[in-house]
């Protein structure tokens, strides 16, 4: 009876990830305004770009909007904190979330369980990609990555970059503990194989690659248990 109680607890946890689009209509801009907290509301008034205000308005409204449909509150009534290291999170501390956003794409992982990343970004060609991948693979990975045919390059390199940066946020630190010395394997599907030891070890990680279209990927990255992980579009109320 206890192992079947166990097994019942971690089949219970869950991965939700919200996919939405920032470009809205000016009726939804003014509906997630509505959302927000007053000081959201006053940091929302600080840009001097149109645009720039409204997509920051898309997010927090809907990252606000989402949280609040598990919770049964209010979006405008939910309270957030974030770490030494800019990583956000509920006062609740009962739901756990983190997002991102690349282009016109935003993406929130919600899970009833701590220590998520997500990692969004839009795959295009940069004249400095051998010198970021100096900066933030491996050696072990800049070595592999060099050595792949051409046409291949451009695609292993978001795909390693949106997993380093979505295993940085998942234990909280950002870039700051450092992109090159969280190393994967360089294939489609690929895992951890070396982090900081601070982290335990490798195997207590999982990444899950999320396709959203050609031109932009993502990753996912929690601690190695059993969940259910389901795609959901945002959609504003």
């Amino acid at each position: 009876m206890e192992i079947r109680q166990q097994e019942a607890v971690l089949v219970s946890q869950f991965v939700d990830v919200w996919e939405g689009r920032l470009t809205l209509a000016a009726e939804q801009i003014r509906s997630l305004f509505g959302f927000l907290g007053q000081d959201e509301r006053e940091r929302a008034q600080t840009f001097k770009l149109p645009q720039m205000r409204d997509r920051y308005i898309a997010v927090r409204g809907m990252l606000r909007q989402t949280l609040a449909g598990y919770l049964d509150v209010a979006p405008e009534s939910l309270r957030f904190e974030v770490n030494e290291y800019g990583k956000p999170s509920l006062l609740c501390g009962s739901l756990h979330f983190n997002l991102s956003h690349s282009a016109d794409v935003l993406m929130i992982a919600v899970a009833n369980f701590a220590d998520i990343g997500i990692d969004v970004e839009t795959i295009k060609m940069r004249p400095s990609l051998d010198s970021l991948a100096e900066r933030c693979f491996s050696a072990n990975e800049l070595t592999g990555w060099r050595q792949l045919p051409q046409d291949q390059k451009l695609q292993c390199f978001y795909r390693l970059w949106t997993k380093k940066e979505a295993f940085v946020k998942a234990v909280g630190r950002g870039i700051a503990l450092g992109l090159e010395l969280c190393e994967f394997e360089l294939e489609v599907g690929g895992q951890l194989l070396a982090i900081p030891p601070d982290y335990g070890p490798v195997l207590a990680w999982q990444v899950t690659e999320l396709a959203v279209s050609p031109e932009i990927g993502g990753a996912l990255v929690t601690k190695r248990c059993p969940f259910g992980l389901s795609r959901r579009n945002i959609v504003i109320s």
